[in-house]
């Protein structure tokens, strides 16, 4: 695909929890094995937190990619928004599609009044650096992740 055939045929919608096989196989592209029965939860709990933005992009009745925002609130910052995912299947890599789905979350927060968003790119990712570069991005910091898994306590204790 290139940008000149994706720019005219790609439509940026709401995602459907019938396009969660779809989107099962874009996201193990990257490493993200999701049961389909998991992802059409996902998508249903999306749908109704008005904090959170999803578009998937479609190209001739499929979907190559898909986009996440979060608006953030904190003491540090105040208001901001988040790209908290961001995944373009292969074969659209290169294409417009990526661009087109950030300014779509970008529009979102613009539209709620939100004067900044940021995007944390895994250091593994590199052609993901120098995509957010190219739209307009800066680099502001390095930082390390850590996580940790947590055990529900027992209702007994």
């Amino acid at each position: 695909m290139t940008a000149s055939l994706v720019a005219g045929r790609v439509r940026i919608r709401p995602p459907r929890t019938a396009d969660a096989e779809q989107l099962g196989v874009l996201n193990r592209q990257l490493g993200y094995a999701t049961e389909i029965e998991e992802l059409v939860a996902r998508i249903d709990k999306l749908s109704e937190l008005h904090e959170h933005f999803v578009a998937v992009a479609e190209v001739d009745g499929a979907v190559v990619g898909w986009v996440q925002a979060e608006h953030r609130f904190s003491m540090e910052t105040g208001d901001k928004a988040e790209l908290v995912g961001l995944i373009v299947g292969a074969a659209a890599r290169r294409s417009g599609v990526g661009g087109l789905l950030v300014q779509a979350a970008e529009d979102w927060a613009a539209d709620r009044g939100l004067r900044s968003i940021v995007v944390r790119s895994n250091v593994i990712r590199p052609e993901s650096h120098s995509f957010y570069k190219q739209i307009g991005y800066t680099q502001s910091k390095t930082q390390h992740v850590y996580a940790k898994s947590l055990q529900r306590k027992s209702a007994g204790c």
